[in-house]
C-alpha cells in the first residue's frame, strides 16, 4: 500500500513539473523575438505535452484508469526525465537570449539555436 502512494506521488510530482514546465515554454515562446527560438520552444512544448499524455489517470490504488497498449520495457520516468532535460536546455537558450534579437545573439546561441531547430 505504501508503496503504491509512492508512485502516486512521484507521478503527481512529474505531472505537476511537466505541467509548470510547459506553461514557462509557452511563455518563452510568446516572448521571444527571435523566430527559430520560438520553433525550439513550441517544439519542446509540444514534446512535454505528449509526455505529460503518456500518463493516463490513475485510481487511489494506482491502476490506470485508462486501457492503452504501451510498451513494458519502456520508463515512463525516463520519458519525463527527457522532457525536463529538454526544458532546462529551452532555459539556458532563454538566459542566452535574454530579450536579444538575432542579430545580437553571440555565435554559441545561434548555433544552439540551429542545432535544435534540425
Amino acid at each position: 500500500m505504501a508503496a503504491t502512494s509512492q508512485q502516486q506521488k512521484g507521478r503527481d510530482g512529474s505531472i505537476s513539473s511537466l505541467n509548470i514546465a510547459i506553461e514557462a515554454l509557452n511563455l518563452a515562446k510568446e516572448a521571444a523575438s527571435v523566430t527559430p527560438a520560438k520553433a525550439v520552444f513550441g517544439s519542446v512544448s509540444i514534446l512535454l505535452t505528449m509526455i505529460r499524455v503518456r500518463f493516463p489517470p490513475t485510481t487511489k490504488t494506482g491502476r490506470s484508469m485508462l486501457t492503452c497498449c504501451q510498451d513494458s520495457t519502456v520508463n515512463k520516468l525516463d520519458y519525463v526525465e527527457l522532457g525536463l532535460e529538454c526544458a532546462d536546455i529551452c532555459r539556458a537558450l532563454g538566459r542566452g537570449m535574454n530579450g536579444k534579437k538575432l542579430d545580437e545573439l553571440s555565435r554559441s546561441v545561434c548555433d544552439a539555436i540551429s542545432q535544435l531547430t534540425t
